[in-house]
C-alpha cells in the first residue's frame, strides 16, 4: 500500500503529506505593507533575507526616521531634531532666514575649519586672515532689498576664538554642524567706521545738531536708532536767549524678526565729517548647534552722537550661551568749547551696562548722553544756557546716545539654554523647516 501511495505521489494522481514551502515574501504566513512591514511579525525577524536595501527609509515614526540598518536585516531609528517629513519620508531640513537654504546645502560637501586665536573676516572680498596668513572658505553673496548684501561664509563646522569683522556687507555663516564661539566674534563699530551690515534708512539716522544765530551756540548732534530710539542732542541758549534745538534722535525701525538682515544706523554729524557709526550685522546658521562661550557683539560706536547697535540673528535646533550676545548703543561724546578738546564716549559695552557718554570739554560746554543697553534707554546729550552770562565764548550742548539693536533666535521649543548676558534681551522664534 505504501510503495502505491508512492507511486501516486510521483505521478501528480494525488496529494503527498509533505508541507508547503512558503511563498517568496511572506513572514509566518503573513503579508508585508508598504512600508516592509510583516503583519503579526516584527520587521527586525522578518529580514534575514536583506529584503530591503540598506539604510533604506522606511517611514516616520513621530519625529524619528526609521530606516532599515547597515546590513538589511533589520530596523534602524534616528531622532530628527526637526522633525520627519511623512511624505518625504526622511529628516525635516533647516530653512533658514534671508535665503540662506541653498548655501546650507553646500555644507554638506565642505571642510571643518577651526579659526584659532585671531582671525579677521572681510564681507567685501571673501577673505579670511587666521594671525596674518589668509585661509579659502567658500563663500557667496545673496542681494537684499533695502538692506544690505549678505556676503555668505559656508563651512561643514566652525570654531573660534578672537574674530574681527570687517566690511560694508552683513554677515552669514552656515554650518551643516556645530559652531563654536569661545572668544569675542564682533562686527562692531569703531568711532566714525562702522561695523559690517550697518544700514541707514532714512528713518533711524539720528540728525546733526545746530548752530545759534549768531554764532554762540551749539546744539548737540542725535543718536541713532534700531531696536531702540537714539537720544535727542541737547540743546544750547545763548546770551541773548535764542534756543537751539539739538538734532533729533534716530528712530527705531526694522522688525524683530531681522528679515532681511541688517545692521545699525549712524549718529547725526556735527561740524566734522564725523559720527558715531552703527553696529553691523551677523546672521549664524547651524543644522545640529550654536555654542557661545565668548562673546557676540555688534555694538554701536562714539563720535559726537552715539551709534546704534546692529542686528544678530541665530539659528539651530540647538542654541547654549553661556557667554555675551550684544548689540548696544555708543555712548556720544561731550561737547568742545573753544579749548579745542574733545571727548568721545564708550562705544558699547561688551556687557549689559551702557556705554557712558563723554564729558563735555571746557568751561562752556556740557555732557553726551549714555548708549542703550538691555532695558536701559539712550539718554539724551545735556542741554546748556548762557542766559546771564557776559561771557563771549561760544556754548555747547552734548550729544545724544545711540539705541540698542535687534538679537533674534530661531529654535526649536527647548532648544534654547542661555545662561549669559543678552543686550536687548532677544526676540525668539521657531526655527522653519522645509
Amino acid at each position: 500500500m505504501r510503495f502505491f501511495k508512492i507511486i501516486v505521489c510521483v505521478l501528480g494522481l494525488g496529494a503527498c503529506d509533505f508541507p508547503r514551502p512558503a511563498d517568496v515574501g511572506d513572514d509566518a504566513g503573513g503579508k508585508r505593507d508598504a512600508g516592509g512591514q510583516a503583519d503579526g511579525g516584527s520587521l527586525t525577524d522578518s529580514m534575514s533575507g536583506h529584503e530591503c536595501a540598506p539604510s533604506q527609509a522606511l517611514r516616520c515614526d513621530d519625529n524619528s526616521l526609521v530606516r532599515c540598518n547597515a546590513d538589511g536585516t533589520g530596523e534602524a531609528s534616528e531622532r530628527c531634531a526637526l522633525g520627519c517629513n511623512a511624505t518625504e519620508v526622511r529628516c525635516s531640513d533647516l530653512a533658514p532666514s534671508n535665503g540662506l537654504a541653498a548655501s546650507l546645502d553646500m555644507t554638506v560637501a565642505e571642510v571643518d575649519f577651526d579659526l584659532g586665536t585671531t582671525a579677521v573676516i572681510n564681507t567685501d572680498d571673501g577673505t579670511v586672515q587666521v594671525a596674518g596668513n589668509p585661509i579659502a572658505i567658500r563663500t557667496t553673496t545673496i542681494t537684499q532689498i533695502s538692506a544690505p548684501t549678505i556676503r555668505v561664509f559656508i563651512v561643514h563646522s566652525l570654531t573660534t576664538s578672537d574674530v574681527t569683522v570687517v566690511g560694508s556687507n552683513a554677515l552669514a555663516i552656515v554650518s551643516n554642524g556645530d559652531i563654536k564661539i569661545n572668544g569675542t566674534f564682533a562686527a562692531s563699530a569703531h568711532a566714525d567706521v562702522a561695523g559690517a551690515g550697518r544700514f541707514n534708512d532714512g528713518v533711524c539716522q539720528g540728525k546733526g545738531g545746530n548752530l545759534g544765530p549768531n554764532g554762540g551756540a551749539f546744539a548737540g548732534g542725535g543718536g541713532g536708532g534700531f531696536g531702540s530710539n537714539g537720544g535727542n542732542g541737547g540743546t544750547s541758549t545763548d546770551r541773548k536767549g535764542n534756543v537751539v534745538p539739538g538734532g533729533a534722535r534716530g528712530l527705531a525701525t526694522g522688525n524683530a524678526e531681522l528679515t532681511p538682515l541688517r545692521g545699525g544706523c549712524d549718529a547725526g554729524v556735527f561740524l566734522l565729517p564725523r559720527l558715531g557709526a552703527g553696529g553691523g550685522a551677523i546672521q549664524l546658521v547651524s543644522r545640529t548647534k550654536i555654542s557661545i562661550s565668548g562673546v557676540v557683539a555688534a555694538n554701536g560706536a562714539s563720535y559726537a552722537g552715539g551709534g546704534s547697535g546692529g542686528g544678530i540673528l541665530l539659528e539651530a535646533p540647538a542654541i547654549q550661551s553661556t557667554g555675551n550676545v550684544v548689540a548696544t548703543g555708543g555712548g556720544a561724546a561731550g561737547a568742545n568749547d573753544q579749548d579745542g578738546c574733545f571727548h568721545v564716549g564708550e562705544d558699547g559695552r561688551l556687557d549689559s551696562m551702557p556705554a557712558i557718554g563723554g564729558l563735555g570739554c571746557g568751561a562752556f560746554a556740557s555732557n553726551g548722553g549714555n548708549g542703550a543697553a538691555r532695558n536701559t534707554s539712550a539718554s539724551n546729550g545735556s542741554d546748556i544756557s548762557a542766559v546771564g552770562s557776559n561771557d563771549l565764548w561760544a556754548w555747547a550742548a552734548g550729544h545724544g546716545g545711540g539705541g540698542v539693536g535687534r538679537i533674534r533666535i530661531n529654535t526649536v521649543s527647548g532648544g534654547l539654554n542661555a545662561t549669559g548676558v543678552f543686550s536687548p534681551n532677544p526676540s525668539i522664534g521657531t526655527i522653519a523647516t522645509r
